[in-house]
């Protein structure tokens, strides 16, 4: 595992962590402000009914999970292995809901919609996020219209879901009551799949990255392979007949070329961080593929981004940060915690599973891990001057898991910020579970032989760990 600076943070056996030494006396263990490791087995205690799903949407209302979108095959082929890269006939056909008191699931078809609207729910990797009761999802990979035998649009629809009331709909097999759950929106400015979607302190929307495909994954025609380039910043404001106007509040880019901008990634970990005042939030856009390589397809053949993109709403132009240090593991799309310790300042970002292990050929040589890596950024030294390092997690994965997997923060887990799921690191116990990863593509072996989607449940415990325990 490659190492990265700053070098002021104390090294352990097992994992990196931040904050000063706040001891001489070596014989006496103390409490290390971010010493922790994570242990992760699965959960045999959740039903075995639980659909086998990856990169779909999820929201959780109270005990309730709502699913849907994503797909019910493994990583995606390529020709001859499949005619096409994204069959129909593997995308997830129905939306579920999963109640975790009574251990039951829920399924309902997909409702008839008018026009292609219903299509949105058996694309893949749609961008959505949460708050409240309010799912909001946007963008995504489908069919173009019904029998369709290959995914060939990127939409441009965005919803917002009142989840308690679209998962009494699917409990009760009520497609009327579940489309009147949703209000929607349609702009360009969600034109995204691969890609993730916040909404800041400020009530604006940021759709961050992403790819618009508008014909086949393999296409190597450059109009119908267009990465984002940029963060699309809008408002959503109520309209008519249950519909969404979707208006821009500008673009947050470096501005430069496909040859070179740090903004031309897609599938990947973008996560909530509180900022150096520990009080705001911003957005930190991690790994992603892929960076140009000259005379390849316009889909991408070069090595994944290696430097995060901080993303700060309050700021002034140009409202982002390009960290000067790398991030060479677990680059790719999986599910991640973020944690916030407001005793030493530091900023943690986990990230258990997925691809991609200190590999500069992720095209050629994907690499499948079973590690758990943390990004961190320390304020306590500098401010807010980016001070990246990541540290690996004594124990691994018990399987090669986590690409396009969720993760779900356990019940009664102490928050820093609970709307953006930040987890208040200093609240938390010696050890404790602190959530659960679900779905997600399963791989044999590094190599991805084969691979499959999971309808498993993990759990994550968490503990901390003494300075002693790091010798």
């Amino acid at each position: 595992m490659k190492k990265f600076l700053p070098l002021a943070c104390i090294v352990g056996v097992s994992i990196w962590g931040c904050g000063p030494d706040k001891t001489k006396d070596t014989e006496t263990p103390y409490l290390n402000q971010d010493l922790f490791q994570f242990n992760v087995v699965e959960d045999a205690s959740f039903t075995s009914k639980l659909p086998a799903l990856q990169s779909f949407v999820l929201g959780v209302s109270n005990n309730n999970w709502i699913m849907f979108a994503g797909r019910t095959n493994g990583f995606h082929s390529f020709p001859p292995l499949e005619s096409t890269n994204f069959p129909s006939k593997k995308a997830n056909d129905s939306i579920f809901v999963y109640v975790t008191g009574t251990d039951s699931v829920y399924s309902m078809a997909i409702p008839t919609y008018s026009g292609d609207t219903g299509n949105v729910f058996l694309s893949t990797n749609v961008a959505h996020t949460e708050q409240g009761d309010s799912l909001f999802a946007c963008g995504g990979y489908g069919i173009a219209q019904a029998g369709d035998s290959a995914a060939t649009k990127t939409y441009s629809y965005f919803m917002a879901m009142n989840m308690p009331q679209a998962i009494a709909a699917v409990k009760k097999n009520n497609p009327a009551a579940f489309k009147a759950a949703i209000a929607w929106g349609n702009s360009p400015l969600v034109q995204s799949t691969g890609g993730e979607l916040y909404r800041m302190p400020n009530g604006n929307f940021y759709m961050c990255v992403g790819h618009n495909f508008s014909g086949m994954y393999t296409d190597t025609i450059n109009q119908r392979q267009q990465y984002i380039n940029q963060v699309n910043v809008f408002s959503v404001s109520s309209a008519a007949n249950n519909t969404l106007t979707i208006t821009s509040q500008g673009t947050i880019t470096d501005g430069l070329p496909n040859e070179t901008t740090q903004f031309h990634r897609r599938d990947l970990v973008v996560a909530p961080a509180v900022q150096a005042n520990g009080t705001d939030i911003g957005i930190s856009i991690y790994g992603g593929v892929f960076t140009y390589t000259a005379g390849a397809p316009f889909n991408g053949s070069g090595t994944p981004f290696s430097q995060p993109i901080y993303i700060n709403p309050n700021g002034t132009a140009p409202n982002y940060t390009l960290d000067p240090s790398h991030q060479y593991a677990n680059v790719y799309s999986a599910a991640f915690l973020c944690m916030y310790n407001s005793k030493s300042q530091c900023m943690s970002t986990s990230i258990f599973g997925g691809l991609c292990l200190d590999s500069a050929d992720f095209y050629n040589n994907v690499s499948w891990t079973k590690n758990i890596t943390t990004a961190r950024r320390s304020y306590a030294n500098s401010g807010d001057v980016t001070t990246y390092q990541t540290y690996t997690n004594s124990a691994v994965l018990p399987e090669f898991m986590g690409s396009e997997s969720i993760f779900i923060p356990a019940s009664g887990i102490p928050f820093y910020n609970k709307a953006y799921g930040i987890v208040d690191y200093a609240a938390l116990p010696m050890e404790t579970i602190v959530g659960y990863i679900y779905g997600g593509i399963v791989s044999s072996n590094a190599n991805g032989d084969k691979t499959w989607p999971s309808p498993k449940v993990y759990k994550v415990t968490l503990q901390k760990l003494l300075s002693t325990e790091a010798k």
